[in-house]
């Protein structure tokens, strides 16, 4: 959506933090301009006691946008998931501030057009990224974040399974998230004898992504007030209101066997005449 970001690590923690973040998401080090800045810093003094909440929000006179991002050190790759997964919703959340959505769902492309495969846990997303053969590109199996351009188009995102990350010693796979992707369609995976598709009206469409994005915020549901996280779920489903009017979506009843993707791709064909 035009916004850049830089990581940095305040400290010898913060730093180590930023380097496990940016192996997953692809980044690379730059000294280039940018529109917002991300702190991370060890947030407990020695013999201190830790506080309620691990999020601290700052501003830095060189930067119009600045967050210091205060975590706790971590004892084992459970709570490690969690502050990675905590550091990246700090992007996501900025993105829906601008029109974007977090959701629950996988993100796949061909000819350089990107189709969303949502759905609750166990439903299918993972499996079905890992059939889709060439010259389908399986991007991320989990978790995509939607952005809205100055245009009002919409482009999708990968977004890193933090969990497999993590069984892989921290050395496992990798999603570019800077490879945005046009989204073309959405697809909300049912699992079926057979493959199928169907279309979904809007207001079927809204109330099935607004789950999905519920899904994919779920581990922060408790850092916010009342009030406030009443707020961010307004603003998040004006979003997804307005991404349910623009791209189109289906229902995909899906099978263990069988080509599903010649459904979806009779789908983009059909939508580009």
């Amino acid at each position: 959506d035009g916004t850049s970001w830089t990581l940095e690590g305040d400290d010898e923690y913060g730093s180590e933090l930023v380097a496990v973040l940016a192996g997953a998401m692809g980044l690379l080090s730059t000294t280039g301009p940018v529109s917002r800045r991300l702190f991370v810093q060890n947030g407990v003094p020695p013999g201190a006691k830790p506080p309620d909440l691990p999020l601290v929000l700052g501003r830095d006179e060189d930067c119009d946008q600045s967050i210091i991002y205060k975590i706790l050190p971590v004892e084992n790759n459970l709570d490690l998931s969690d502050q990675l997964t905590e550091l990246a919703l700090i992007i996501a959340s900025a993105a829906e501030a601008r029109g974007g959505v977090l959701l629950h769902g996988a993100l796949a492309a061909i000819d350089g057009r990107g189709v969303i495969m949502a759905g609750p846990s166990d439903v299918g997303k993972t499996t079905a990224s890992r059939r889709l053969p060439g010259p389908w590109i399986s991007l991320s199996d989990d978790c995509t974040l939607v952005v809205r351009d100055k245009k009002g188009m919409f482009y999708a995102h990968p977004w890193p399974t933090w969990s497999s990350f993590l069984l892989n010693g921290n050395q496992g796979q990798s999603w570019n998230v800077q490879a945005g992707v046009p989204l073309q369609a959405m697809f909300m995976l049912i699992q079926s004898v057979d493959n199928d598709v169907e279309p979904l009206g809007t207001g079927q469409s809204i109330c099935m992504l607004n789950e999905a994005a519920e899904q994919a915020w779920w581990c922060l549901d408790t850092e916010f007030e009342k009030k406030k996280k009443e707020e961010l779920r307004m603003q998040r489903f004006n979003n997804i209101c307005d991404l349910a009017q623009t791209v189109p979506s289906y229902t995909l009843y899906l099978s263990t066997k069988g080509p599903f993707w010649k459904k979806i791709e009779q789908i983009l064909v059909r939508n580009k005449g």
